[in-house]
């Protein structure tokens, strides 16, 4: 089989190296990476064992050729104008690699179906006329959500979460087109271990699919624009977690900080945004805002809040489910996974598919994964 330049440009942007980085692991000059990555040379048998264990993919990732390319219509990064753009390409392939993955486990097995409305703000008046619809729609009432990652897979949005190594980037959304439909994969961060800024994370992430699903070329907009669609993700997020009318009758004593601690063990949101939230709906005036804020610096509660450090971090269960009900039927081992995916010429490393899918260690290189997930799947027949 011929050598695949782009596939080794992927593996590249993959690790975040540079083209003069990997000439300098491999041993080759620059100019011969670019030449190779656009498919003008092939490398050399022994350059390409080279690429095989400086960036971890297999030999056969490299010569594989793609059956079908995802259309990434958009990807919706919070420190879009001040990250490099290195570092949003590497999380924007992962984020590609996870949904081929999502795409073929398809064959196999019966997913949510996509359940997300049609929703234009301006029907609605605002995001909390908005927000409350979309609670309604979804038959969740006026009580406090505490599982947003679970919700959002039972929508049909496909999760995953990764140990990004970027404190510039929280989460993201990536939106492709496959066929005539859209999918939506939303990757949460690993970095900041708090179940509520998950929560809010999450909330954040179907904010910018409920409302900017149509923009085209989002790092095409200017920083002010940016800042707008951002803005409006986080003031959906704060209506949809924290809704308008059960949460203000909450806010019984809100100029007192420690109030708060009681709310949070109900709301499963951060003090922060829910003093910010008490501003936005007129509970608190800017002064007491203020006061407030301050008092949670005093306490350093911006960096951890009570709470953090003991309650356990939510996990994206689809795809640790999905191999689960192939292993317990008998379909596939975790080995044979590997294999099929490998004939969907999606040739790659166990431990990286553990990594990408958020499965526990061994899940398909060693031992079998015992959980029970609560997530129904099917097997197609």
């Amino acid at each position: 089989m011929p050598f695949n330049g782009e596939r080794l440009k992927t593996a590249r942007i993959f690790r975040n190296m540079t083209v003069s980085e990997l000439a300098d692991k491999v041993g080759v000059t620059k100019q011969a990476i670019s030449q190779y990555e656009k498919n003008q040379s092939s490398p050399k048998p022994d350059t390409l064992f080279q690429f095989v264990c400086t960036l971890g993919f297999p030999k056969d990732f490299f010569l594989e050729e793609d059956d079908y390319r995802l259309n990434v219509e958009n990807t919706f990064f919070r420190a879009l104008s001040t990250t490099k753009n290195l570092d949003l390409k590497t999380q924007e392939i992962k984020t590609e690699i996870i949904s081929r993955i999502y795409n073929f486990l398809g064959n196999y097995l019966n997913f949510p179906a996509l359940d997300i409305p049609e929703l234009d703000i301006e029907k609605y008046g605002d995001i909390e006329n908005l927000t409350s619809y979309l609670r309604s729609y979804w038959e969740l009432g006026d009580i406090p959500i505490e599982n947003m990652v679970g919700l959002l897979e039972k929508k049909g949005i496909v999760v995953s979460s990764l140990t990004i190594e970027n404190r510039k980037i929280d989460a993201f959304t990536q939106i492709h087109e496959v066929g005539q439909s859209k999918q939506y994969c939303v990757v949460l961060g690993n970095d900041k271990q708090s179940m509520v800024r998950r929560n809010f994370d999450a909330a954040h992430e179907l904010g910018h699919i409920i409302l900017h699903n149509k923009l085209t070329k989002v790092e095409e907009l200017s920083r002010e624009e940016f800042k707008h669609i951002e803005d409006e993700a986080n003031n959906f997020a704060a209506a949809f977690l924290l809704p308008r009318n059960s949460f203000f009758l909450d806010l019984k004593d809100a100029n007192n900080l420690d109030a708060y601690l009681k709310l949070k063990k109900k709301w499963k949101v951060s003090i922060a945004a829910m003093v910010m939230r008490a501003k936005h709906l007129g509970r608190i005036n800017n002064n007491q805002y203020q006061y407030l804020m301050k008092q949670i610096s005093a306490r350093k509660w911006r960096i951890c809040e009570p709470f953090d450090d003991i309650w356990e971090l939510q996990r994206p269960i689809l795809f640790k489910k999905s191999i689960q009900v192939l292993k317990e039927n008998n379909v596939l081992t975790g080995t044979q996974f590997l294999i099929e995916l490998s004939k969907n010429k999606i040739s790659l490393d166990g431990k990286m598919v553990e990594t990408l899918l958020d499965l526990d260690e061994g899940t398909l290189v060693g031992n079998e994964d015992k959980a029970k997930p609560s997530l129904v799947l099917s097997i197609k027949r």
